[in-house]
């Protein structure tokens, strides 16, 4: 037992504080690891920071890119007269002015039973075949005489629909008109005569209209719901023809199927509302404010990148800490490139050579402040500002500002460049770092596991020469009082 013991609790048979000497001497050996753990931090510290500055280059190259493209100075704002009447909206049209006038808006045929046929929606209508069709009457606008013409739809075909033996009633030929998705609905509207039957085609437009014929079987009845006036069939009530919506542009007629026209402006729709007896003014213009927006975020995005790049690679006077990438040559240098391409004039336009000259004036901490004053009268003139931005040029004096540093960003930013370049050697010394720690820590514990080994064995050894010493003392001690007696 006394072995065990010392060999489970080093230190008990020699009276020696092993874990505590243990713990001292691996203290010093963990130095070592202790130095690679904070320098991963470190690393894992840069990686991170440099992820940021990457996001906010790639935000950057974002807002460059929209004002090197173009699209953005092509913006047009359409605006109505009368918006309840006509509602414009437009996208890269050519700026004019436009009258309007509606003569109809569109509208889809409605076929309503007579008046006083049905009681209720439990009334038996009768068995039989409905057959509708889609296509254009010859009368589509009301109020009109009965249309005498039909031309199906182009790609409509019959749809059959069977009223069987408990499917006669009011609601159950509804029901079945609904679930045929014959291209209209079917509902039952109660007045003071009774329930009625109105059958709706489901989208506006002349070609939206419908045929209704009947074949009945026992009991009459069913016909009471036809509507073929070609063929002299005409027992439901013409309530509303499927029509075109109708107007004029400039006095020259159009129309649509629906209350939207978007074919008839290059680049303008117009949302037709209701009909109007004078012309609505429809003014179409460059959307300068799209064009300061995109300005305006290009400063926000340039700002948050200088700012944040500036403050890691320097020094912090307030808080006496340097930025991590202070003295960082690839941090430093993409800095100092991008502020320099800023102030660098450029002669791809003749009205506009600088940012500063379209409101964006770099600062003394290098960011920009937006005058707005000078960035109002700059998009007053949306061409010469978008060659002063977006000019493409081999030469780099003539080329538009914003591609000159599009560009710069762009190869920053690709597979190439410093941003993955430098993210793929910080990753690889972490990842080396991380080798390295491992291999310490197996050291380590081959360290503890020799110490424990040695210091146990000591114990043991120790526990030996306390007992002989103990032993040897009690001899003496017997000898002497045997010798005095």
């Amino acid at each position: 037992m006394a072995t065990a013991t010392s060999l489970s609790s080093p230190g008990i048979g020699s009276g020696l504080d092993v874990n505590t000497i243990i713990s001292g001497l691996m203290a010093v050996e963990q130095r070592p690891l202790t130095l690679l753990q904070r320098g991963e931090a470190k690393l894992q510290s840069k990686l991170s920071g440099f992820g940021q500055i990457q996001s906010l280059a790639s935000s950057l190259n974002d807002a460059l890119k929209v004002l090197t493209l173009g699209d953005v100075f092509k913006q047009t704002i359409a605006n109505s007269s009368d918006p309840s009447s006509v509602a414009a909206a437009s996208t890269a049209a050519v700026a004019a002015s436009y009258a309007v006038t509606v003569q109809n808006l569109a509208s889809t045929q409605t076929l309503v039973s007579g008046s006083g046929q049905f009681a209720a929606a439990t009334d038996v209508v009768g068995t039989g075949t409905l057959t509708l069709r889609l296509g254009a009457w010859n009368a589509p606008v009301l109020p009109a005489t009965t249309p005498t013409a039909f031309t199906p739809k182009a790609g409509s075909s019959d749809i059959s629909i069977a009223i069987g033996v408990g499917e006669e009633t009011l609601s159950g030929v509804r029901d079945k008109i609904n679930a045929a998705n014959a291209g209209v609905t079917a509902s039952i509207v109660t007045d003071v005569s009774g329930s009625r039957l109105s059958i709706r085609s489901n989208e506006t437009g002349e070609a939206n209209g419908f045929r209704l014929t009947v074949v009945e079987t026992g009991a009459a009845g069913l016909g009471r719901i036809g509507f073929d006036p070609e063929n002299a069939v005409n027992d439901m009530s013409y309530a509303q023809a499927a029509a075109n919506s109708r107007a004029t542009i400039n006095g020259i007629a159009v129309t649509s199927t629906t209350d939207s026209i978007s074919d008839a402006i290059t680049g303008v729709s117009l949302r037709l509302g209701k009909v109007t007896s004078t012309p609505v003014n429809v003014t179409v213009s460059n959307n300068t404010e799209a064009a300061k927006a995109a300005l305006n975020r290009l400063a926000s995005a340039y700002n948050d990148f200088s700012r944040i790049l500036g403050e890691q690679t320097s020094f912090n006077a307030a808080t006496k800490r340097a930025g991590q990438f202070q003295g960082d040559a690839t941090a430093v240098g993409l800095l100092n490139q991008v502020r320099s391409m800023l102030t660098q004039p450029s002669t791809a336009s003749t009205t506009f050579s600088s940012m500063s000259s379209m409101g964006l004036e770099l600062q003394k901490d290098g960011t920009i402040k937006v005058n707005n004053t000078q960035l109002d009268n700059a998009v007053k003139n949306l061409p010469e500002l978008s060659k002063a931005l977006g000019n493409f040029s081999g030469d780099p004096t003539s080329t538009g500002l914003a591609k000159r540093m599009n560009d710069y960003t762009e190869g920053l930013l690709a597979a190439t460049g410093s941003f993955p370049t430098r993210t793929k050697s910080l990753q690889a010394s972490i990842a080396s770092n991380t080798k390295d720690q491992q291999r310490v820590s197996d050291r380590l514990a081959l360290t503890e596991q020799r110490l424990r080994a040695q210091y146990t064995a000591l114990d043991k050894t120790m526990a030996k020469y306390n007992a002989l010493n103990k032993y040897v003392t009690q001899q003496f001690s017997n000898f002497n009082n045997s010798n005095n007696r």
